[in-house]
Protein backbone atom coordinates (compact mmCIF):
# COMPACT_ATOMS: atom_id res chain seq x y z
CA UNK A 1 0.00 0.00 0.00
CA UNK A 2 2.77 2.68 0.90
CA UNK A 3 4.73 1.51 -2.37
CA UNK A 4 2.96 3.98 -4.34
CA UNK A 5 4.16 7.52 -4.88
CA UNK A 6 0.55 9.70 -4.32
CA UNK A 7 0.17 7.67 -0.94
CA UNK A 8 3.41 8.90 0.18
CA UNK A 9 2.88 12.63 -0.92
CA UNK A 10 -0.42 12.53 1.38
CA UNK A 11 1.20 11.30 3.99
CA UNK A 12 4.31 14.22 3.62
CA UNK A 13 1.47 16.50 3.49
CA UNK A 14 -0.24 15.27 6.78
CA UNK A 15 3.70 15.38 8.43
CA UNK A 16 4.20 19.01 7.21
CA UNK A 17 0.69 19.99 7.99
CA UNK A 18 -1.04 17.60 11.00
CA UNK A 19 -4.93 17.94 11.39
CA UNK A 20 -5.30 18.35 7.61
CA UNK A 21 -8.90 17.91 5.77
CA UNK A 22 -9.35 16.28 2.76
CA UNK A 23 -9.69 18.97 0.85
CA UNK A 24 -6.90 20.28 2.08
CA UNK A 25 -4.92 17.66 1.66
CA UNK A 26 -6.52 17.39 -2.17
CA UNK A 27 -5.57 20.97 -2.83
CA UNK A 28 -1.93 20.61 -1.73
CA UNK A 29 -1.80 17.25 -4.18
CA UNK A 30 -3.77 18.69 -6.65
CA UNK A 31 -6.06 15.83 -6.85
CA UNK A 32 -9.24 15.14 -6.40
CA UNK A 33 -11.11 15.06 -3.55
CA UNK A 34 -11.98 11.85 -3.86
CA UNK A 35 -8.83 10.47 -4.79
CA UNK A 36 -7.24 12.39 -1.52
CA UNK A 37 -10.17 10.75 0.72
CA UNK A 38 -9.15 6.98 -1.25
CA UNK A 39 -5.35 7.71 -0.12
CA UNK A 40 -6.27 9.15 3.67
CA UNK A 41 -8.23 6.04 4.43
CA UNK A 42 -5.87 3.14 2.79
CA UNK A 43 -3.37 5.30 5.17
CA UNK A 44 -5.82 4.96 8.05
CA UNK A 45 -6.61 1.47 7.35
CA UNK A 46 -3.07 0.51 8.06
CA UNK A 47 -2.98 2.27 11.20
CA UNK A 48 -0.38 5.07 9.77
CA UNK A 49 -2.73 8.05 10.20
CA UNK A 50 -5.69 8.96 12.56
CA UNK A 51 -8.78 10.54 12.06
CA UNK A 52 -10.26 13.21 14.42
CA UNK A 53 -13.76 14.94 14.28
CA UNK A 54 -13.73 18.32 14.89
CA UNK A 55 -17.37 19.83 14.55
CA UNK A 56 -18.50 18.80 10.78
CA UNK A 57 -14.99 18.52 9.26
CA UNK A 58 -12.87 15.19 10.20
CA UNK A 59 -9.13 15.92 10.13
CA UNK A 60 -6.50 13.37 10.00
CA UNK A 61 -2.96 13.24 11.50
CA UNK A 62 0.13 11.05 11.55
CA UNK A 63 -0.63 9.35 14.45
CA UNK A 64 0.15 5.39 14.60
CA UNK A 65 -2.96 3.21 15.45
CA UNK A 66 -1.69 1.01 18.61
CA UNK A 67 -4.05 -1.42 18.05
CA UNK A 68 -1.61 -2.41 14.60
CA UNK A 69 1.52 -3.77 15.06
CA UNK A 70 4.69 -2.34 13.85
CA UNK A 71 2.77 1.09 12.43
CA UNK A 72 4.35 3.58 15.02
CA UNK A 73 8.21 2.37 14.09
CA UNK A 74 7.06 2.46 9.98
CA UNK A 75 5.41 5.53 10.40
CA UNK A 76 8.69 7.44 12.49
CA UNK A 77 10.86 6.18 9.60
CA UNK A 78 8.74 7.57 6.86
CA UNK A 79 8.88 10.88 8.74
CA UNK A 80 12.43 10.62 8.53
CA UNK A 81 12.60 9.88 5.03
CA UNK A 82 10.35 12.44 3.86
CA UNK A 83 10.85 14.95 5.92
CA UNK A 84 14.37 14.63 7.78
CA UNK A 85 16.43 13.46 5.04
CA UNK A 86 14.36 14.56 1.96
CA UNK A 87 13.95 11.81 0.10
CA UNK A 88 11.57 12.16 -2.90
CA UNK A 89 8.36 10.36 -3.03
CA UNK A 90 10.29 8.01 -5.81
CA UNK A 91 13.16 7.28 -3.82
CA UNK A 92 10.98 6.48 -1.14
CA UNK A 93 9.08 4.15 -2.97
CA UNK A 94 12.13 2.24 -4.69
CA UNK A 95 13.02 1.76 -1.02
CA UNK A 96 9.87 0.12 -0.04
CA UNK A 97 9.53 -2.22 -3.29
CA UNK A 98 12.10 -4.69 -1.43
CA UNK A 99 9.60 -5.11 0.75
CA UNK A 100 6.18 -5.62 -1.20
CA UNK A 101 6.50 -9.27 -2.29
CA UNK A 102 6.31 -12.41 0.04
CA UNK A 103 8.93 -14.31 -2.13
CA UNK A 104 11.53 -11.28 -1.23
CA UNK A 105 10.82 -11.11 2.60
CA UNK A 106 11.12 -14.87 2.38
CA UNK A 107 14.76 -14.32 0.70
CA UNK A 108 15.55 -11.59 3.06
CA UNK A 109 14.78 -13.78 6.63
CA UNK A 110 16.60 -17.00 5.14
CA UNK A 111 19.56 -14.78 4.03
CA UNK A 112 19.66 -13.48 7.80
CA UNK A 113 19.36 -16.66 9.03
CA UNK A 114 21.83 -18.68 6.97
CA UNK A 115 24.19 -15.48 6.71
CA UNK A 116 25.54 -16.70 3.26
CA UNK A 117 24.44 -18.97 0.83
CA UNK A 118 24.14 -20.31 -2.88
CA UNK A 119 21.87 -19.42 -5.31
CA UNK A 120 20.68 -23.46 -5.41
CA UNK A 121 20.74 -23.74 -1.50
CA UNK A 122 18.83 -20.58 -1.30
CA UNK A 123 16.38 -22.18 -3.62
CA UNK A 124 16.31 -25.22 -1.97
CA UNK A 125 15.51 -23.86 1.66
CA UNK A 126 12.74 -21.09 -0.09
CA UNK A 127 11.68 -23.23 -1.72
CA UNK A 128 11.75 -20.56 -4.97
CA UNK A 129 12.62 -22.10 -8.42
CA UNK A 130 15.54 -20.52 -9.54
CA UNK A 131 14.61 -18.63 -12.47
CA UNK A 132 11.95 -16.65 -9.80
CA UNK A 133 14.91 -16.78 -7.21
CA UNK A 134 17.50 -14.91 -9.76
CA UNK A 135 14.51 -11.83 -10.35
CA UNK A 136 14.18 -11.20 -6.76
CA UNK A 137 17.68 -11.30 -5.77
CA UNK A 138 18.59 -8.93 -8.72
CA UNK A 139 15.94 -6.97 -7.34
CA UNK A 140 17.30 -6.49 -3.77
CA UNK A 141 20.18 -6.29 -4.94
CA UNK A 142 20.09 -3.29 -7.13
CA UNK A 143 18.12 -1.87 -3.90
CA UNK A 144 21.44 -2.31 -2.33
CA UNK A 145 20.03 -5.22 0.22
CA UNK A 146 21.92 -8.11 -0.82
CA UNK A 147 24.85 -8.94 -2.87
CA UNK A 148 26.92 -11.59 -4.33
CA UNK A 149 30.07 -12.39 -3.33
CA UNK A 150 32.50 -15.66 -3.68
CA UNK A 151 29.77 -17.66 -4.85
CA UNK A 152 27.31 -16.64 -2.31
CA UNK A 153 24.07 -14.69 -1.25
CA UNK A 154 24.39 -12.46 1.97
CA UNK A 155 23.16 -9.86 3.19
CA UNK A 156 24.65 -6.06 3.27
CA UNK A 157 23.90 -2.77 5.67
CA UNK A 158 21.00 -1.52 4.72
CA UNK A 159 21.85 2.16 2.80
CA UNK A 160 19.29 3.64 4.77
CA UNK A 161 17.26 4.55 7.93
CA UNK A 162 14.23 2.86 6.09
CA UNK A 163 15.74 0.45 4.57
CA UNK A 164 16.92 -1.11 8.19
CA UNK A 165 13.63 -0.22 9.74
CA UNK A 166 11.75 -2.60 7.14
CA UNK A 167 14.50 -4.65 7.49
CA UNK A 168 14.70 -5.15 11.47
CA UNK A 169 10.42 -5.95 10.98
CA UNK A 170 10.67 -8.62 8.80
CA UNK A 171 13.61 -10.55 10.37
CA UNK A 172 11.91 -10.43 13.89
CA UNK A 173 8.77 -11.67 11.66
CA UNK A 174 10.61 -14.47 10.99
CA UNK A 175 11.62 -15.33 14.01
CA UNK A 176 8.53 -15.06 15.39
CA UNK A 177 6.89 -17.33 12.10
CA UNK A 178 9.84 -19.93 13.27
CA UNK A 179 8.77 -20.31 16.85
CA UNK A 180 5.09 -20.70 16.56
CA UNK A 181 6.00 -23.37 13.75
CA UNK A 182 8.19 -24.62 16.21
CA UNK A 183 5.31 -24.29 18.85
CA UNK A 184 2.78 -26.22 16.49
CA UNK A 185 5.14 -29.27 15.30
CA UNK A 186 6.04 -29.95 19.15
CA UNK A 187 1.99 -29.35 19.65
CA UNK A 188 1.35 -31.79 16.94
CA UNK A 189 3.74 -34.39 18.52
CA UNK A 190 2.05 -34.18 21.73
CA UNK A 191 -1.20 -34.82 20.66
CA UNK A 192 -0.34 -37.42 18.29
CA UNK A 193 1.46 -39.05 21.28
CA UNK A 194 -1.28 -38.74 23.48
CA UNK A 195 -3.67 -40.40 20.08
CA UNK A 196 -1.32 -43.36 20.19
CA UNK A 197 -1.35 -43.44 23.65
CA UNK A 198 -5.39 -44.03 23.86
CA UNK A 199 -5.40 -46.06 20.39
CA UNK A 200 -3.19 -48.54 22.39
CA UNK A 201 -4.79 -48.22 25.47
CA UNK A 202 -8.52 -49.16 23.44
CA UNK A 203 -6.46 -52.35 21.66
CA UNK A 204 -5.40 -53.67 24.88
CA UNK A 205 -8.52 -53.31 26.65
CA UNK A 206 -10.74 -57.15 26.52
CA UNK A 207 -13.42 -57.51 23.87
CA UNK A 208 -16.59 -57.37 25.19
CA UNK A 209 -18.22 -60.62 25.15
CA UNK A 210 -21.57 -59.56 23.70
CA UNK A 211 -19.76 -58.03 21.06
CA UNK A 212 -17.76 -61.43 20.83
CA UNK A 213 -21.27 -63.69 20.61
CA UNK A 214 -22.11 -61.35 17.76
CA UNK A 215 -18.90 -60.73 15.86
Amino acid sequence: MLAHVNRLACLKVLFEHPSSSVGEVAGSLRVPVNQASMFLRALQARGLISAQRNSRWVRYVPFPDPLVPDSKPILSALRRALINEKRSGADVRHTLTSFTHPRRLVILICLYEKRAVSAEELARFTRISLPALSRHLNKLAARQLVRYDKQEWRLIPPPNDLSKTLLHLTQSDGQESMKEKVSQRKTCKSVSAEVSKEQKAAFDQPLDPIRKRKG
